[in-house]
C-alpha cells in the first residue's frame, strides 16, 4: 500500500480523481464507493468470504474508463493489471487463463503476495467477449467463466515458487466495454423504443437518464452469463467527451500531450502558445474523430508538423515564441514565429542528451559478453520482445523480491543496444538449463559480472 496511515474514505478518493478526470461524476462517485467498500469488507468479513463490490463501467472509447482505474489505483498505492479480454479466449478455451494476471499481479507488487492479493483487475473490451451462441464452448462464454472463477475466489499455486499461493477473492474487478447497444436493450425490454426518451450524455435532473433503467437482464440480452452479470455491484456509464471537456483536457492535464509539447519546447527556448480559439477549433476537431480522448494526442502531432523538424533550426534563428490560432490549426499552415535573441542552451542540451548514450563503465574486453551474429542483427524491437518473453519463461514472475530488484538494475543498465547483451546471456543461461533465479543468484555472487556469473553457471553444468 501506499505511504498514507489510513485507508482513504469515498470522499477523499473522489476528491483525488476530480484532480484528474473531466465530468463523469457518476463513474467517479461509483469507482469511488465501490472501492471503499470492496476494501472495507475485505478487512471486516476476513476470515469468511467476503462479496466482492465488482464495477462494469460502459462508454464509449477514450472517454476515461482506463485513466480512472489507474489513477485509482496510484492513489491507494495497490498493484493493478490491465487485460484485454479477447486476449483471453484462446487461453480461456484452454483452461489457462488465471494464471497470466495473477502472476502479472505478483511481478507488478514486487513479489509481495499480501499486496498482489489486494490488487485491482481491469478487463478491457469485455463486450468483444460476448456469448453468441448457447453452445458450451462458446469462446465468449469461456472468458466469462474464467472470469467468474477468479471473481468468486480461487488458489492459484506459483508454478515456480510452490509455496506462493494467491487467493484472488479479495481480488477487485474492473471490466470496461463500450457496450453500443444498452440503449438499445433497455428500450427492447420496455417497449417503448425511442418514447422514452433519454439520451445517454443527458443527466438525470432534465429527463429519465439510461443508467437509472439499467438491470441484469439487459445485460444477458447483450451476452453476458446471468451469472457473471449477477457479480457487478453496478454498472457505470460514462458519457461522452463534448468539445468543452477537450478544452479542458488540453489547457489543464498536466501529464497531457500539450502540456509535454510545450515542456519539449520550452527546452529549446520557445514558448508554445495556443489561442483559446485555436484550442477549440483542435477540440471541434477532436469531438468530429470519435476516438475520444485518445484523437488528442494524432490532432497536436499532426498540427505542430510544418514546425517539429524544423525546432532546433528556430531555437539557433533565435525564434523565442510559436503561436498557434484557429487558422493555423483549419489550415495546417505556419504559425506566428516571434523573433527573439539566440542562445547557447541548446547545445548543451543536445551534449547532454548524447552524455545519456555513453557508456558509464569501462569494461575490460574479457567481461563482454560475445553476442551472436543472428542477435546482432535482428531489429532492437524484435530484440526487446524476444527478451521479454525468455525473461517470462524463465521465470520472471517467480523472482523473490531480492532477485527481481537485481534484474531491475541489470535491465537499467542495458537499455538500447544493451539488451542484445541480456539477450545473449538469457539465451546461454537457458541452454545450460537455469532459470532466471539461478542466473540472478550467480550475478549477485559475482558483483554485478555478467560474463562472470554465465561462467559459474556454464561451468557448473559441466
Amino acid at each position: 500500500m501506499s505511504d498514507r496511515s489510513a485507508f482513504p474514505d469515498p470522499m477523499e478518493i473522489w476528491n483525488h480523481l476530480e484532480l484528474h478526470v473531466r465530468g463523469q461524476e457518476h463513474a467517479k462517485r461509483e469507482i469511488s464507493v465501490a472501492v471503499y467498500n470492496h476494501y472495507l469488507n475485505q478487512h471486516l468479513f476476513r476470515d469468511s468470504k467476503p462479496l466482492g463490490q465488482h464495477l462494469l463501467l460502459a462508454g464509449p472509447e477514450g472517454v476515461g474508463k482506463t485513466f480512472l482505474v489507474q489513477k485509482t489505483a496510484e492513489f491507494l498505492g495497490v498493484p493493478w493489471v490491465q487485460v484485454d479480454a479477447s486476449s483471453l479466449v484462446q487461453p480461456a478455451l484452454a483452461g489457462q487463463a488465471l494464471q497470466g494476471i495473477t502472476d502479472a499481479l505478483l511481478h507488478r507488487s514486487g513479489g509481495d503476495l499480501n499486496l498482489a492479493q489486494h490488487g485491482i483487475v481491469l478487463i478491457d473490451r469485455l463486450d468483444h467477449c460476448l456469448r453468441t451462441s448457447p453452445s458450451p464452448g462458446d469462446p465468449g462464454l469461456a472468458v466469462q467463466e474464467a472470469l467468474m472463477t477468479l471473481m468468486d475466489g480461487v488458489i492459484l499455486q506459483n508454478k515456480e515458487e510452490p509455496q506462493t499461493r494467491l487467493d484472488t477473492s479479495r481480488l477487485l474487478f474492473i471490466c470496461c466495454g463500450a457496450f453500443p447497444w444498452i440503449q438499445a436493450a433497455v428500450e427492447e425490454r420496455l417497449e417503448e423504443g425511442s418514447k422514452i426518451g433519454f439520451q445517454i450524455g443527458e443527466e438525470p435532473e432534465s429527463t429519465t437518464h439510461i443508467r437509472d433503467l439499467i438491470q441484469k437482464s439487459d445485460l444477458v440480452t447483450l451476452g453476458l452469463s446471468e451469472e457473471l452479470a449477477s457479480r457487478f455491484n453496478k454498472v457505470s456509464l460514462l458519457n461522452p467527451l463534448d468539445t468543452a471537456d477537450f478544452v479542458h483536457l488540453l489547457k489543464e492535464m498536466q501529464d497531457g500531450v500539450l502540456s509535454q509539447k510545450i515542456a519539449f519546447w520550452k527546452a529549446h527556448g520557445i514558448e508554445l502558445k495556443f489561442t483559446e480559439d485555436a484550442l477549440n477549433a483542435i477540440a471541434e476537431k477532436a469531438q468530429e474523430m470519435g476516438d475520444g480522448a485518445r484523437s488528442l494526442n494524432a490532432l497536436v502531432e499532426k498540427i505542430l508538423d510544418p514546425v517539429d523538424h524544423r525546432i532546433a533550426d528556430l531555437a539557433r534563428q533565435g525564434i523565442r515564441g510559436i503561436e498557434f490560432d484557429r487558422s493555423h490549426i483549419e489550415s495546417g499552415s505556419i504559425p506566428h514565429l516571434t523573433p527573439g535573441q539566440a542562445d547557447a542552451s541548446l547545445d548543451q542540451l543536445l551534449q547532454s542528451v548524447w552524455s545519456d548514450f555513453q557508456p558509464t563503465e569501462t569494461q575490460a574486453p574479457d567481461s563482454i559478453i560475445p553476442i551472436e551474429p543472428s542477435i546482432m542483427a535482428m531489429p532492437l524491437a524484435n530484440v526487446g520482445a524476444a527478451l521479454e518473453q525468455l525473461e517470462l519463461s524463465m521465470g520472471r514472475l517467480a523472482l523473490t523480491a531480492e532477485q527481481d530488484k537485481t534484474w531491475r538494475a541489470i535491465r537499467r543498465k542495458h537499455v538500447g543496444e544493451g539488451q542484445r547483451v541480456l539477450l545473449q546471456l538469457l539465451a546461454r543461461a537457458q541452454q545450460a538449463g537455469v532459470s532466471l533465479s539461478y542466473l540472478c543468484e550467480a550475478i549477485q555472487q559475482s558483483e554485478g559480472d555478467l560474463l562472470a556469473a554465465l561462467k559459474k553457471i556454464e561451468g557448473s553444468q559441466r
